[in-house]
């Protein structure tokens, strides 16, 4: 019975295919659900871009133009919490 782990998901997906074959309106309503998690992860994404702009302005007030040493290019990573491992 430990195996059985194994075979849960494709035997959810073989049943899903055959509900979509029994019900063809169920497709219409899978393909909406992937349409809006990709809307909801895109406005994540975006969200974070922006976040990291204005990171990035306000980082760029520190610095001046007669930086002796050229500090200006050393900056933090721009998405922090895809960097915390390193």
């Amino acid at each position: 019975m430990r195996n059985i782990k194994y075979y849960i998901p494709g035997s959810v997906l073989i049943l899903i295919a055959i509900m979509v074959v029994a019900v063809p309106k169920i497709l219409v309503a899978f393909v909406a659900a992937s349409i809006i998690m990709a809307g909801i992860g895109a406005l994540y994404v975006g969200h974070m871009i922006r976040k990291s702009e204005i990171e990035l302005r306000n980082i760029g007030e520190w610095f001046s133009d007669d930086d002796r040493y050229g500090w200006q290019f050393a900056r933090r990573p721009v998405f922090r919490r895809w960097y915390r491992d390193f």
